[in-house]
């Protein structure tokens, strides 16, 4: 199988690790950027900062799903890593199982919700610790369903992602910690979202379209089922 037809330098891929039964409730990617293909040998560049495979604990031959887009249709591989090259580059050994899949439109929304919205920490482990702190907290039985410090904000909002209004910088890559409130009786969504792309509105306001990457899978489906339930 020749790869280099449906991967290409600097393309988009999204890895998610399939080793780990402690993530069996969440969904966790990492975003990457193919650096070469040399023939079934992926070398990819990280955004995220230094060592971050040190920092998702991926050891030598654990199993990675890997998903893009290619020609319009999603492409599904699967592989297994290899080697840590540098602090924000690593080499994946590709499996020939490569397949194409017609991607299914997730349903989304435009309405009104409660966010608080903070920065990305200086690295993708430092997101996640704080990420895992604030889940901790809001799903403690103890924890009272306060909603303090959300702003009402117009977005668009699907399971997979959300896209509002925020103040500039967002740089593509750009992490971020998002809590979100479905006025559903339960605690704030709670997800680590990375800035997909941005367009400016004014010196004041930019646009701006993340996907979630670390987020539980039962807020995923609220999320979803908030969804349907305003269409």
């Amino acid at each position: 199988m020749n790869f280099k037809r449906y991967l290409k330098t600097d393309q988009q891929l999204v890895l998610q690790s399939r080793e780990s039964p402690a993530t069996v409730d969440r969904t966790e990617l990492m975003i990457v950027t193919v650096a070469a293909v040399e023939g079934a040998r992926l070398v990819v560049n990280s955004p995220y900062g230094s060592d971050i495979i040190d920092q998702y604990a991926i050891g030598t031959d654990a199993p990675v799903e890997i998903t893009t887009d290619v020609m319009g249709m999603g492409a599904r591989v699967s592989a297994h890593f290899k080697e840590k090259l540098s602090s924000n580059r690593f080499a994946l050994q590709l499996n020939y199982d490569l397949s194409l899949f017609q991607r299914r439109v997730k349903e989304r929304i435009d309405c009104d919700l409660g966010i608080r919205f903070s920065r990305g920490a200086k690295t993708m482990n430092a997101m996640r610790e704080v990420w895992k702190k604030n889940l901790t907290v809001l799903h403690s039985p103890e924890a009272p369903l306060i909603f303090q410090g959300f702003r009402s904000c117009r977005v668009n909002i699907s399971s997979g992602g959300i896209r509002f209004a925020l103040k500039p910088p967002a740089n593509q890559g750009d992490l971020c910690l998002i809590l979100i409130n479905l006025d559903d009786g339960k605690p704030p969504v709670c997800t680590i979202a990375e800035v997909v792309w941005n367009c400016m509105i004014d010196e004041e306001a930019a646009t701006t379209g993340m996907r979630f990457i670390n987020i539980l899978n039962q807020d995923r489906d609220r999320i979803n089922s908030f969804v349907v339930r305003k269409k």
